[in-house]
């Protein structure tokens, strides 16, 4: 009877055995036959990744709406450090893309600071290369190894295969380290392998579906003008030393800001808003699905208060005068001219028409050329219109000739007699310019006419070293002129605590140096043309600006205008005004220094010659300034150049700016508007 019962349990055990591997059987057939291939499919579904959508930039434009700066579609290939390390050999991923790169002529990034065979630590790398460098070696607690060493390290942390020969391992050690770096530092930008790629490139990748391999398309910054560069600055990744600024703001690591210029300081209209979109792909790399969960923004347009062509004009005048001066100048007096600026301000409003620096650079070609720019002795990449400071010399003398009358210590009509030699001062006796000859007996304006040192150096004396900083600053001297750009340079006002501050001596004699716009008196291009626009404007002084307006990314709608700001008005007195414009009026006319440049001029020009004087044996610095037309002015232009050897010398350069400005200002009144009949 027992054995019935356990021969009838192990018959009902084995029947549900055999149920079960039925069903088990039937189950199998149904997804690996019936369903097979789209369990194959939803298999491959592995990685799922978030990626950044970069908004378009906002264009820059000039004042009349000619573009500047615009974008055009770009490819990028970016590398996955996970899927890579999924590979069972990822150096043959990595082998294939950089042939693939070199066989279509484009380049990738390679910054990793060690040379081929033999290796070693790369001399020509950057400061940035070294310290990332220094900071992954520390992360790894391997300070101080060798280049062979750290190579060989890699090669093992990175699974290269002992086949490998030290080329290859180089190359695919250099990348792999790009991307471990990020890991490891975070602050460091998001590694692009390679930027701006061809569609050559970009099909290949696409159709060998290399593994961790993706390409984006991206907007890239388009040059619609070969000049400008100092004002249009540069865009590229985050640097690393503002990373957390951007954080803060809400920007992803791996997005493009201005750097420089322009695209900096407007960078909060320019930017935009970057888009987010989902991404599921397989195993290969391919995209599965992708799903948009922000569109991006683009940024707004931007619109500066500078005339393209006016500035294309300034830039080739200055290079032009400077590049002859040098063939057929003296020596001493021109013939070492190697660098200047010129600055053209409208005298209604403080906008930036045109500011050029010279040497310059190209933005098209910036990156190949960078290594030759920073080795440039001239310094090219310095934009000298505001970094630059320089002793305004004569140019100066409007400000103490303000002092003397609007502190009742002249009238225009006070005159003072030229004796050659200042000897006031037992221990400092200057000369006037022309000693031994001297200028006679005369008024302000004259002085102003003939820039008779002797005139100032008494007017100065008097009014004493306080008081001619007070009215320097009156006019914008030594202070910040409100220009956007970043880098603008502050300068000096000639007194004790300047000359404290910079490591000189100060002792009473100066203020007759100062008086004439020596001593530790040095401002920036821009700053003196600001101050000459003020004069020009009856004593008002605006802030300097170059933003115009921003509209709408679709220009639908503006969102802001630059209102003009009047951020100090002198007060001056009617008699000062006069003086002061009529004294710069007479340099332009006959038995001014300017006269012979402006002999037969069809627009009445007030102007001021400057020179900076040095020591016996070396060139002067030159520094012109004029404003017109005369009766009704619009624009000030200020001309500075380095070992230029007397202002009179680049009034030339200041006449051409203002033949381009009043010739482009006819060309613009004789376009016809919309609607008008042609004949």
């Amino acid at each position: 009877m027992e054995g019935m019962r356990l021969n009838v349990r192990v018959c009902v055990i084995g029947a549900l055995v055999l149920v079960l591997a039925m069903v088990m059987g039937v189950r199998l057939y149904t997804m690996q036959i019936v369903n097979g291939s789209d369990y194959a499919i939803a298999s491959e579904k592995k990685i799922v990744r978030t990626v950044t959508i970069p908004a378009a930039r906002g264009g820059i434009f000039d004042r009349y709406g000619r573009p500047l700066v615009t974008n055009e579609l770009s490819y990028d290939v970016y590398l996955d450090l996970k899927r890579l390390r999924l590979q069972d050999d990822p150096s043959v991923a990595l082998l294939e893309l950089v042939r693939l790169v070199e066989q279509t002529g484009n380049a990738y990034v390679d910054e990793f600071p060690v040379t081929q065979v033999p290796f070693s630590y790369k001399t020509t790398a950057t400061s940035a290369q070294k310290d990332r460098l220094e900071k992954y070696l520390e992360r790894k607690e391997w300070k101080g190894v060798t280049a062979a060493e750290l190579i060989d390290r890699l090669r093992v942390q990175f699974k290269l295969p002992d086949r490998l020969g030290d080329h290859d391992a180089r190359l695919a050690v250099g990348v792999l380290y790009e991307l471990e770096l990020r890991e490891i530092v975070p602050t460091v930008a998001p590694y692009v392998f390679a930027r701006n790629v061809s569609m050559e490139l970009v099909s290949n990748i696409l159709e060998r579906a290399i593994p961790a391999a993706r390409v984006e398309n991206v907007p890239i910054r388009q040059y619609d003008t070969d000049f400008a560069a100092h004002l249009l600055g540069r865009v590229g990744q985050i640097p690393e030393e503002q990373f957390e600024q951007f954080a803060s703001l809400g920007y992803a690591s791996d997005e493009i800001v201005g750097i420089d210029g322009a695209e900096r300081a407007f960078e909060s209209w320019l930017h935009g808003e970057a888009g987010v979109r989902t991404e599921e792909t397989n195993t290969a790399g391919r995209v599965q699905n992708v799903v948009y969960t922000k569109e991006p923004k683009p940024g707004a347009n931007v619109y500066l208060t500078v005339d393209i062509a006016l500035q294309a004009e300034v830039e080739r005048l200055l290079e032009s005068h400077i590049l002859k001066m040098q063939e057929t100048g003296e020596p001493l007096k021109g013939k070492e001219s190697e660098a200047g600026a010129a600055v053209v301000v409208d005298v209604r409003t403080g906008e930036v028409l045109a500011m050029a620096s010279y040497p310059t650079f190209h933005l098209q070609s910036f990156s190949q050329d960078y290594a030759g720019l920073l080795e440039d002795p001239l310094k090219p990449l310095y934009n000298r219109a505001i970094a630059g400071v320089y002793s305004p010399g004569s140019t100066y003398k409007m400000v103490t000739a303000t002092a003397g009358l609007e502190d009742g210590l002249i009238t225009p009509e006070s005159k003072i007699t030229d004796r050659g030699v200042y000897t006031y001062y037992k221990d400092y006796q200057p000369k006037c310019h022309i000693y031994p000859s001297n200028h006679g007996t005369i008024n302000v304006m004259q002085a102003l006419q003939k820039s008779c040192n002797y005139f100032f150096f008494d007017v100065g004396r008097q009014e004493g070293i306080e008081r001619q900083g007070f009215w320097a600053r009156q006019y914008g001297l030594g202070e910040a002129t409100g220009i956007e750009l970043q880098g603008e340079q502050m300068g000096y006002v000639a007194g004790p605590e300047t000359s404290k501050q910079i490591g000189s001596q100060w002792y009473p004699g100066l203020a007759l140096a100062a008086a004439i716009g020596q001593s530790d008196n040095a401002f920036t291009p821009l700053q003196i043309a600001n101050y000459v626009a003020t004069i020009a404007g009856d004593g008002k002084r605006h802030a300097a600006h170059l933003l115009s307006e921003v509209k709408e990314y679709d220009f639908s709608q503006t969102l802001y205008e630059t209102p003009v700001t009047v951020v100090n008005d002198l007060s001056l007195s009617d008699a000062t005004i006069s003086a002061l414009q009529t004294g710069m009026h007479m340099v332009a006319q006959s038995g001014g220094t300017a006269y012979s440049t402006f002999v037969g001029y069809p627009v009445e020009i007030a102007a001021k010659t400057g020179s900076v004087q040095s020591t016996q044996d070396k060139p002067n610095n030159a520094v012109f300034v004029a404003y017109g037309p005369y009766e009704t002015p619009e624009i000030a232009v200020t001309v500075v150049v380095e070992k230029g050897g007397a202002g009179s010398r680049i009034a030339p350069i200041a006449k051409d700016v203002l033949d381009a400005y009043f010739r482009i200002q006819q060309e613009m009144r004789d376009v016809p508007g919309e609607n008008t009949l042609l004949r």
